[in-house]
């Protein structure tokens, strides 16, 4: 009888899974059955035309719905227990309105993304600040950091927004059409400035798109979603 070798260590949970998802708004069925994994430190792209299912999967994944029927597990966990949330950088699709009219300047928004996603000894103020200022200055903000939000384009202010999700050093990104009302040179700068996120952190990226140009920039797997339901996987 030989001796059992040491056991192989545990594989850590996937940043995201979703496994045979429904989901509903009232009695319409709006998602059949969805499987989506992502990897650590993969990027995938959740693409098809509007109104196919795509920003409902990225709300699903943190936690913003729960699904109908199925699992949600955010690095194993349901999303719903889930409390590592430093963990977790989301840029959610909202109107630039919806962000402009927030009575702040770019260091005061960011900074209030940081103490929310801090966890432990809860940082100074003078932490919070240099913090803050790294985060902004990873996307080229650092010189607006005391503009108010309203003062900036809306190119800018997704550059922001990005800072705000970067801050806590997530090991998650999840982009909800980001690139969404910019115009090209916008939209390149911050697909460029995502890419070279997922290099230096090794980041998981779920991104929701129907932009083919930033999918091409971006790279990584690829589900494409019609009517609700999975009819393409690959890279």
């Amino acid at each position: 009888m030989t001796a059992a070798g040491p056991e192989a260590p545990e594989r850590p949970a996937p940043p995201v899974e979703l496994s045979n998802v429904r989901f509903s708004y009232g009695r319409e069925e709006v998602l059949h059955g969805i499987d989506l994994v992502v990897g650590a430190g993969e990027i995938c792209s959740v693409v098809g035309d509007n109104g196919a299912g795509k920003s409902t999967i990225a709300r699903l994944a943190v936690g913003e719905l729960k699904p109908t029927a199925g699992t949600v597990r955010l690095f194993g966990e349901n999303p719903t227990r889930f409390g590592r949330w430093d963990l977790v950088g989301y840029v959610p699709q909202l109107p630039p309105e919806a962000v402009s009219r927030f009575p702040a300047t770019a260091l005061e928004l960011v900074s209030a993304f940081q103490s929310a996603g801090a966890r432990g000894r809860r940082p100074s103020r003078a932490e919070r600040r240099a913090q803050s200022l790294d985060a902004l200055g990873q996307v080229g903000m650092d010189a607006h950091a005391t503009r108010m939000v309203s003062e900036l384009s809306g190119g800018q202010l997704q550059r922001v927004r990005l800072a705000c999700a970067l801050v806590s050093g997530p090991k998650l990104l999840v982009l909800d059409e980001p690139t969404n009302g910019l115009d090209r040179e916008s939209r390149e700068a911050l697909c460029s400035l995502v890419a070279a996120a997922h290099a230096k952190r090794g980041l998981a990226v779920l991104l929701v798109t129907h932009d083919q140009r930033t999918l091409a920039r971006l790279g990584g797997g690829v589900l494409l979603v019609e009517d609700g339901r999975v009819v393409r996987k690959g890279a």
